[in-house]
């Protein structure tokens, strides 16, 4: 009994303060890249810019992040600089043009999103938190550049909506932040009483590369596109159109006629002649080579046996097993699919 009692005290101590997942993938940030073809750097963690965790971000660097996700205390190699900042521009718009942004949560924490702009004067200038404090962008028809996530949304979902980019800022290369505030941590809140949600969050920030030009074309990855998506609205919105509200998906789909790669693990069939290394490096490339019949890419996870009925434990599933190596930190009672 009493060890039953511990290890339910575990998973809920790791449910309330291990790391969520999630990215922004249009447009396509740093970490993400690589799934539209661009030739960066292959991140299979790319759902982990999260400051370092709870604790390296709270406890050990005083609430300090890299200002794309990095912590604070490492290499910050998702900055201008590092290995995943190359100068590629994922996307190119038109001033004060109306744009749409995916967010992809794999294990979602509730909470709100942010978005801000950085223009840079050449590639060698670096992306500030000072930079990106002054341009916000606002959700489409509203003055806040906050979005939250309603509640009673499922444990993984995929999220469309619209900002609106500053009128008269032009850039050859600007730099979006995204930054995910989560709303899973227990902590004290302002009226003195205690609840998840409040006191010191998760967060997760990620950067995306974009062009900002008066007078725009569509291009694309300068990586291998099997199929060019045709131009994506590079065309200024019109003021008068009537805003859009945001599009909530359980799975996010290529658009555009795009080849998109969106699986996170992919292991090994039992029986299989090849191994789950394999099956990482061909399924989660680009283009992709996965042979059903030897790889399965999971996309989800529950808790089974004495664990299924617990509360939390199928959250602690998918976050443990899903994420690279698969097997490094998912306990046999989990089950994925």
């Amino acid at each position: 009994m009493l060890k039953a009692v511990a290890v339910f005290a575990l998973i809920i101590a790791q449910v309330y303060y291990v790391s969520g997942h999630g990215r922004l993938m249009d447009p396509p940030s740093r970490n993400a890249m690589w799934r539209y073809g661009f030739p960066n750097p292959v991140n299979y963690n790319d759902n982990e810019l999260y400051c370092g965790g709870f604790a390296v971000h709270w406890l050990q660097n005083n609430g300090k992040c890299g200002v794309c996700g990095d912590a604070w205390n490492k290499p910050h190699l998702h900055e201008t600089g590092g290995v995943y900042a190359n100068g590629l521009l994922g996307r190119q718009y038109s001033p004060g043009q109306v744009i749409d942004v995916d967010i992809e949560l794999s294990a979602n924490h509730q909470g709100y999103f942010e978005l801000s702009l950085c223009p840079l004067s050449d590639n060698a200038e670096k992306e500030s938190q000072a930079c990106f404090d002054r341009y916000p962008l606002n959700l489409e028809g509203s003055s806040s550049n906050r979005f939250d996530i309603p509640e009673g949304t499922p444990k993984k979902l995929a999220f469309t909506y619209r900002v609106k980019l500053p009128d008269g800022v032009t850039c050859t290369h600007c730099v979006i932040q995204w930054i995910y505030f989560a709303r899973n941590t227990w902590g004290s809140c302002n009226n003195g009483t205690e609840a998840i949600g409040c006191g010191n969050q998760e967060t997760f920030v990620n950067c995306a590369d974009v062009g900002i030009l008066t007078n725009t074309g569509s291009f694309g990855p300068s990586g291998q596109t099997p199929v060019a998506p045709p131009q994506r609205g590079f065309v200024k919105t019109s003021d008068s159109q009537e805003p859009k509200s945001p599009v909530i998906k359980t799975e996010l789909k290529a658009k555009y006629g795009q080849l998109v790669v969106r699986s996170q693990v992919c292991v090994a069939r039992d029986n299989s002649t090849v191994n789950d290394g394999w099956c990482m490096e061909n399924c989660l490339k680009y283009p992709p080579t996965c042979p059903e019949e030897k790889c399965q890419c999971l996309s989800d996870c529950v808790a089974t046996g004495d664990k299924a009925d617990l509360p939390g434990t199928d959250v602690y599933c998918h976050i443990n097993c899903l994420r690279f190596p698969p097997k490094e930190r998912c306990p046999d009672w989990c089950k994925c699919v």
